[in-house]
């Protein structure tokens, strides 16, 4: 099984987070992750870096960790500007970005507060969140397509193409992942991660990428009952299929 590690910007300053995440390569994990928030506020704090900005200051202190975004909230750049900020992180970490996506959460709510506050307006239905997230899928297909139109000649063509991870917190976003992404990702105790398991795995048989690798993943807190790989957290992953345990420092 594979481990990764979360870090919380909100809760560690950037020399902090570089040493963390310098100190996890030399340990052996396989990826530092990074939050997608604009403000610390929602973990009660005075502080947050922006992930992008974060991310790529992360690769370029570190040589061989992959670094990614866990994960991107659709709803807070335009498609345009994520998948070309993606995009420029693939070449900036060397090939070792993994790209984080989600649908972000809805309006009027203690995770939405921080776009309320810049103006960034989200969709009202979870149809619409849906939708916008498909929609950043729609275009990475477009930009980091090799054979491109010539119409984005100019916009960075990441080579390889990161692959994408979808958040997902329902079985309809886990058919989206099992269909159109290298990986999707669950908290562990959700209660439904079995079903999303399940339903992610069956829409792969069943889409275009069928015989293509599917990495399940989920997050949990770092723990020593987490980091233990004879332990009942790391078994019971095993025993659903998942494949990476990201562990949130």
């Amino acid at each position: 099984m594979k481990l990764d590690v979360l870090y919380n910007a909100a809760t560690h300053t950037w020399p902090e987070l570089r040493d963390s995440v310098r100190r996890a390569e030399d340990e052996g994990f396989g990826t530092a992750w990074v939050y997608d928030h604009l403000s610390g506020s929602v973990f009660a704090s005075d502080r947050m870096l922006e992930c992008f900005s974060l991310a790529g200051a992360l690769a370029a202190a570190t040589s061989t960790i992959g670094i990614g975004t866990l994960v991107v909230n659709a709803a807070n750049r335009t498609a345009g500007m994520t998948v070309t900020a993606a995009a420029s992180l693939q070449e900036i970490s060397g090939g070792r970005f993994e790209f984080g996506l989600g649908a972000g959460a809805a309006p009027n709510t203690k995770w939405s507060e921080e776009q309320s506050l810049l103006g960034i307006a989200l969709p009202a239905s979870m149809a619409a969140r849906h939708a916008r997230l498909v929609e950043v899928l729609d275009l990475c297909d477009e930009l980091w397509d090799p054979n491109r139109d010539p119409k984005w000649t100019g916009f960075p063509l990441p080579t390889p193409r990161p692959p994408v991870l979808l958040g997902v917190n329902s079985t309809a976003l886990a058919e989206v992942a099992g269909r159109r992404c290298e990986a999707l990702n669950v908290r562990l105790e959700h209660p439904q991660i079995a079903e999303f398991f399940a339903a992610a795995v069956e829409a792969r048989r069943t889409s275009a990428r069928a015989g293509t690798p599917l990495t399940l993943t989920a997050w949990t807190l770092m723990t020593p009952e987490s980091l233990d790989p004879a332990g009942d957290i790391q078994g019971e992953f095993a025993a659903l299929g998942g494949h990476t345990l990201i562990l949130v420092r």
